[in-house]
């Protein structure tokens, strides 16, 4: 099972570098690929699906060993991605025709009933926290949780508590490559690519984490 996840989780990541690339020679299957509800923004869903229901089986699972730190992390982690899930799909909103009403028609700038795309006050979610934010937590949870992990003895231990998988220096490697590689782009939805991009490597370094002890996968 773990070497199908690996296979299906470079694939993804090579399909989008290609589709980065492609931005240069053939930019009608880039622009099919970033497209809204296109097949990268699905993978992206999928893949944050996959992250929750992972989560969720480890801590049927092991909850009865773990501290509460441990579960109450799962947790967070379990509702987040499944929120992020919900939030990608607009929690089925075009799936099943449902008109956008009220709220979500005055403020949402794409007239989807979901969160991230809001924009209130001249001020666009979306960018602040799910971009700019996320973009800052994750950047550092990748480029300084191992060295941090390996050379300060408390760093270590509240890591053990509350069961935080640490990415292996390839998984590092492998996102800031991406990443270099996507802001050469100049495609305006070419972050749709980069999200799946990222959400895939994330999979990987929750499945194969420097800490083993807390794979999503044996």
């Amino acid at each position: 099972m773990k070497r199908v996840f690996f296979i299906i989780s470079y694939l993804i990541i090579a399909v989008a570098l290609y589709s980065a690339a492609s931005f240069y020679f053939n930019y009608d299957f880039c622009h099919t690929m970033v497209a809204e509800d296109g097949p990268l923004e699905n993978l992206t869903a999928l893949g944050l699906l996959l992250i929750s229901v992972l989560f969720a089986i480890r801590l049927f699972k092991q909850y009865k060993d773990r501290n509460k730190l441990w579960v109450a992390l799962s947790l967070i982690i379990i509702i987040g991605t499944f929120f992020g899930f919900g939030e990608e799909i607009s929690w089925g909103q075009r799936i099943f025709s449902v008109e956008t009403k009220g709220f979500f028609a005055q403020h949402n700038f794409q007239g989807e009933t979901n969160l991230h795309n809001l924009e209130i006050g001249g001020v666009n979610l979306n960018k602040l926290i799910f971009s700019t934010g996320l973009v800052v937590v994750f950047g550092t949870y990748f480029v300084l949780t191992l060295l941090l992990y390996n050379k300060w003895p408390f760093f270590t231990r509240t890591i053990d508590l509350w069961g935080i998988p640490v990415p292996k220096i390839k998984y590092s490697v492998l996102i800031l490559v991406c990443t270099a590689i996507v802001l050469l782009i100049p495609e305006r939805r070419i972050w749709e690519l980069w999200e799946a991009i990222f959400v895939t490597v994330l999979l990987l370094v929750f499945i194969d984490p420097y800490n083993s002890k807390e794979a999503l996968l044996s």
